[in-house]
């Protein structure tokens, strides 16, 4: 129950109370500091052939242009149960924010009490009356009223931080999100690489098959030796020899989609033997806005800004804190009789606490506060660079897996038409086995290069969209309760 003030002089008490209503509402919430400068304008000015400043789709798998993959990640988006907890975890700090912003408002409490036996007042009585006291049932019901002035901003800071906290949880959970849409288009791509090497495989099988029983005949016709066609058939064998891991990474991909999409069971996959590429060039956003696109930074953003409050609440705890209050109860042994005024009490008044002048533990307190404060600031510096360098480093990836793909294309053209050549003077007989062996063999290398290559590629894609961010914002209204 709040104490009773005694108003002796309510003119002055009406004063001083005005002037800490006064102050309560002239102490307005400490002003947001901006994040330091770490990345400058236009970080990166000279971009690689193959993209454009286009602004990135917040749906940036859809660019493969392939269904299957589309209804992949949205199913990881739904069911992923590492997204379900980075959700959850964002509610609850919602929560948290209403409870803090509770404290704003006046704080209430209704009770209602019911005992039965002897007060002590009517024994004493009793016994000076030589008598016994009855035992009778005592009903006491009443309503208390605590209101925090908040003088020096600190409630206002704490809900500034909860709310801080809760967009860098929102930002975790974009994080999440978006390593979610990678890691789900990544185990489709490695499903991709992995059904078109199989699909290489097959045919070099069947080229394989063919040149050894041309080199069958050649042997039964004495134009060559058994030696040419043991080599081919050694050829063929360690091309048989990589399908079982083709099959295996094809299965290894299914476990990962149904892992990242919720699923206890994998769920048969149409087999893709094209690998998924963009047919436009590369959308990678205008200005490099790196702050305002990576979760991690924005993350990073609002731990500082928290970290940056919590100084304010703690240095709020070296001056007075003054609550206003105000009590009502009454009490009595029959209810009708609970609105009489003997019945009645009230108390109202203000009350000052301060810990003075003891001050260390929330000097103490202040000073941990500014060091972890110090300490947000270099992780955000660390934040924002590493994200600079991840971009930097995917472009000059995704770079060098374009033009490698574009050599190996035409150092593929080349051997086709050597293996041509090869074939028809191997069968003309101008050419015997190891020829047309070391061109098959460099033609079939080749192909399973390529493959390997494109796949590199797509993944180059798939990694420079992350460095990116994915282009998934949030508001600030997003994490308001």
């Amino acid at each position: 129950m709040f104490p009773p003030f005694p108003l002796r002089h309510p003119a002055r008490c009406g004063l001083t109370f005005g002037a800490l209503v006064l102050l309560a509402a002239c102490a307005g919430p400490p002003a947001p500091q901006d994040p330091p400068a770490v990345i400058p304008d236009g970080p990166l000015r000279d971009l690689p052939a193959g993209l454009e400043q286009r602004p990135l789709p917040e749906r940036w798998w859809a660019l493969f242009d392939d269904a299957q993959l589309n209804r992949w990640v949205e199913q990881a988006l739904a069911h992923n149960q590492d997204l379900a907890q980075a959700e959850a975890n964002v509610q609850a700090l919602l929560a948290g924010i209403g409870e803090i912003d509770s404290r704003r408002w006046p704080s209430t409490e209704l009770t209602l009490g019911a005992t039965y036996g002897k007060r002590s007042d009517e024994q004493t009585l009793a016994e000076v009356n030589d008598r016994h006291a009855p035992s009778q049932w005592q009903f006491s019901p009443g309503i208390e009223l605590a209101y925090q002035l908040d003088l020096w901003g600190q409630v206002q800071a704490s809900l500034q931080r909860a709310r801080a906290q809760a967009q860098a949880g929102r930002a975790a959970l974009e994080q999440v999100r978006l390593q979610v849409a990678t890691q789900t288009t990544r185990a489709y791509l490695d499903h991709c690489v992995a059904s078109a090497s199989l699909v290489q495989a097959r045919q070099s099988l069947d080229s394989l098959e063919r040149s050894v029983r041309l080199s069958e005949r050649q042997v039964q016709a004495g134009v060559t030796t058994q030696l040419d066609s043991e080599r081919l058939l050694g050829l063929r064998e360690q091309v048989r020899a990589h399908m079982p891991m083709l099959e295996a990474r094809e299965q290894i991909a299914r476990f990962e989609l149904a892992l990242l999409s919720g699923q206890a069971d994998a769920r048969p996959l149409d087999r893709c033997t094209v690998i998924p590429t963009l047919s436009a060039p590369l959308p990678v956003g205008d200005g490099w806005h790196l702050l305002q696109r990576r979760p991690d930074v924005r993350q990073a953003e609002r731990e500082l800004r928290a970290a940056r409050l919590q100084i304010d609440i703690a240095q709020a705890d070296l001056y007075p804190q003054v609550s206003f209050g105000a009590a009502f109860t009454a009490a009595d042994s029959h209810l009708h009789r609970l609105g009489s005024s003997r019945a009645m009490t009230f108390a109202i008044g203000p009350l000052i606490s301060w810990q003075f002048p003891n001050l260390k533990a929330n000097r103490a307190r202040l000073d941990k506060a500014r060091a972890l404060a110090d300490g947000q600031v270099a992780h955000y510096r660390s934040v924002a660079l590493a994200a600079l360098k991840d971009v930097r480093e995917a472009l000059a990836r995704y770079d060098g897996e374009r033009r490698h793909v574009q050599g190996l294309e035409a150092a593929l053209q080349h051997s086709q038409r050597g293996y041509a050549l090869a074939d028809a003077g191997y069968r003309a007989g101008s050419l015997d086995g190891l020829a047309l062996l070391d061109s098959e063999r460099e033609l079939i290398t080749l192909r399973a290069t390529q493959v390997l290559a494109r796949g590199r590629l797509a993944q180059a894609q798939v990694n420079l969209f992350r460095a990116l961010g994915g282009r998934w914002q949030t508001t600030e209204m997003d994490v308001r309760p």
